[in-house]
Order: structure tokens, then C-alpha cells, then sequence
């Protein structure tokens, strides 16, 4: 019983931190701070490092946009038809290369059906991105012409930051993303 108490105690504080990581979906209160729009691009470094679609940006996407069917977690009932892959407790999908190709295939140069002035992913563009600009929050301050959202918490016309359930991605991942987008949005 003694080790049990032991093992206990250096296994809490690592369950307490990783609850408070910034994957945790708490829509009550956000563990990370929202952007200022627009953001500073001139103050980012998007070349370096290195970003991989498979190790670091699916599993933000999974863990952040995927979370149901009426979320980005459906092939086929994702909302404004835009798939972000399955969510984590999906294990009936194949997660592979083919699938990643079609998640890039179904962003990339494609226009957003919100605001179809702007692409969803434009390559080596993430400024003129529409899933950064709703990853930011900053959507609605973008100048642009959006078809009203009926399912927008706030009412606003370009709908609401993403995601919606949860609060703000931290810095770190929505840098990741913008950094994979800033470095050609490729399947690697």
C-alpha cells in the first residue's frame, strides 16, 4: 500500500498538468489565450521548423476539430461539409496516407463555403486562409462577405472562432497549423 501512495504521488501532478494541457476541451473556461486580430505575421518565423501533416497537425485536428459528426469528424455529415478527420475515439477509420491526402485534398484551394471569397487552405498563405483566420477568431474582422451561420453562438455573420465547443487552441498549435499552410500545406 505504501508504494501504491508513492507511485501516487509522482502520478498526479503529471495527470494534473496533462488535464490542463491545451488539448483539454473546457468550453467553461479557456486554458489558452486568445489571439489579438489581425495577427502579426511579420513577428512569426513560419519556415522553421519543419512541420509534418501526419505527427503534428492531424493530431490537432483530431483532438480539437474532429470531436463528432456535426464537428469536422465526419466524411459525410461534417458541418459546412469541411472534414477535418475521425476523432480520437475513432478506431473503425484507417488512418493512413490516404486518408490524409484526402483531408489536404478537401481544404487545399478549395473555397470556404462561409466566406467564397477565400480559400479554406491556401497554400504557403495562411494570412489568406479562412481555417486560420477561424482558428484565430479572427473571421469576422477579415473584411469579408460571408453567408449568415445559422449555428453561430455569437450571431456573428462569418460564424464563430474554431473550435466552437471548446476554448481556444493554445499559440503552439494554431502555430503548427499556420506554419504547415506557410510551408505548402503538403501530405508529409
Amino acid at each position: 500500500m505504501r508504494w501504491v501512495r508513492s507511485v501516487w504521488s509522482v502520478v498526479a501532478p503529471v495527470i494534473l498538468v496533462a488535464a490542463a494541457s491545451c488539448g483539454d476541451d473546457d468550453a467553461t473556461e479557456p486554458k489558452c489565450k486568445s489571439p489579438t486580430c489581425p495577427i502579426d505575421y511579420a513577428s512569426i518565423d513560419l519556415t522553421t521548423p519543419s512541420v509534418s501533416f501526419e505527427t503534428e497537425v492531424m493530431p490537432v485536428f483530431r483532438r480539437s476539430c474532429g470531436l463528432s459528426s456535426v464537428c469536422h469528424g465526419s466524411a459525410t455529415k461534417s458541418a459546412a461539409k469541411l472534414y477535418l478527420g475521425p476523432k480520437l475515439s475513432d478506431t473503425t477509420t484507417v488512418v493512413d496516407a490516404g486518408l490524409f491526402q484526402k483531408i489536404i485534398d478537401g481544404i487545399s484551394g478549395v473555397a470556404s463555403q462561409t466566406a467564397p471569397e477565400i480559400k479554406l487552405v491556401e497554400p504557403s498563405d495562411p494570412e489568406h486562409s479562412f481555417l486560420m483566420l477561424k482558428m484565430d477568431g479572427c473571421q469576422n474582422t477579415a473584411g469579408l462577405t460571408c453567408t449568415p451561420q445559422p449555428k453561430s453562438k455569437s450571431g456573428a455573420k462569418c460564424g464563430d472562432r474554431m473550435p466552437q465547443s471548446g476554448g481556444v487552441l493554445c499559440e503552439e498549435d494554431r502555430d503548427l497549423v499556420r506554419r504547415w499552410i506557410a510551408q505548402g500545406a503538403q501530405n508529409n
